[in-house]
């Protein structure tokens, strides 16, 4: 200030100015100390806190309220795992009924860190680790594993190749896929391969997807161009969607015999839908071939 004319120096920060962090510490201990009854014998801390967690830090050292089991707003538990935003993971180890929480962050441990609720949330549970390895698998174990968890057709009779799904535990089988040429003679180009028959225990969790997911890559690598398959008309088709494939439309269906050559009408005639993906080239590319 100058003392001759009172006018604050040029580049000054005046006075009256007071850093916000200094007036939110003064409060908190004005209220605290006042609702305790101790308004009489006010004493303000002469430290200045420029950080969040050290007035909370310093307010937890007289503080005895033990710690919540759950945050008053249901963001996080006590010892819960939680994402703190633009700092990384951690664990939950103290809640305080005004909501603050103190987080020990994973990549250092023993820490314990006070950071705004606003920044925290809830992490997603690790997914389960999945307990089957895709394993090549020969056309006769194959039938027998579609035999035994097919739902409608049995084995079958030719294949350019077959995966399979085993457990880590005890190298049983409780998936196939088995991949042939197509049944259709339009469709039999060389570069075109069918999935014939897919079958999965039911308590295998996205088993289907992940044997559809391995045939297109073998199948890929083996130089074919795409994969048909087919479905009943009842069917969702909810392994085939999440796999990558597209419905096309439906067959013509029909019977396979004929006068000179008859054959007993089988569980799998009838109109079905055409599922097609595409492993090379564009989508112009299987729309003039497939449409």
């Amino acid at each position: 200030m100058n003392s001759t004319t009172l006018a604050p120096r040029a580049g000054a920060v005046p006075e009256p100015l007071v850093d916000i962090a200094s007036i939110s510490s003064r409060l908190f201990w004005l209220v605290r100390n006042s609702m305790s009854g101790a308004a009489a014998g006010l004493h303000l801390p002469t430290t200045v806190f420029t950080r969040f967690g050290d007035a909370v830090a310093a307010r937890d050292a007289i503080d005895e309220t033990p710690p919540l089991l759950d945050h008053p707003q249901g963001l996080c538990r006590l010892h819960d795992d939680v994402i703190v935003d633009g700092v990384g993971p951690g664990r939950v180890n103290w809640i305080h009924p005004s909501g603050d929480v103190r987080v020990e962050l994973a990549r250092h441990p023993g820490s314990a860190e006070f950071y705004p609720v606003a920044a925290i949330r809830r992490a997603v549970a690790p997914r389960p680790r999945f307990e089957h390895e895709v394993v090549p698998v020969g056309l006769r174990e194959a039938n027998l594993v579609v035999e035994r968890l097919h739902r409608r057709l049995g084995k079958v009779q030719g294949h350019k190749f077959a995966v399979g799904l085993r457990r880590v535990a005890d190298q049983e089988l409780d998936g196939v896929a088995v991949c042939a040429r197509p049944v259709a003679r339009h469709l039999d180009d060389g570069l075109t391969a069918e999935v014939r028959r897919v079958a999965v225990d039911p308590s295998v969790t996205n088993g289907c997807t992940k044997l559809l997911g391995a045939v297109a890559k073998a199948a890929s690598a083996m130089g074919y161009r795409r994969l048909v398959t087919y479905t009943a008309e009842g069917e969702g088709g909810a392994s085939l969607y999440a796999a990558g494939w597209d419905p096309i439309g439906r067959s013509a269906g029909g019977h396979w015999g004929s006068v000179r050559r008859p054959r007993e009408a089988g569980s799998d005639e009838g109109r079905k839908v055409v599922w097609v993906k595409v492993l090379r080239g564009g989508f112009h590319e299987r729309a003039c071939r497939w449409t």
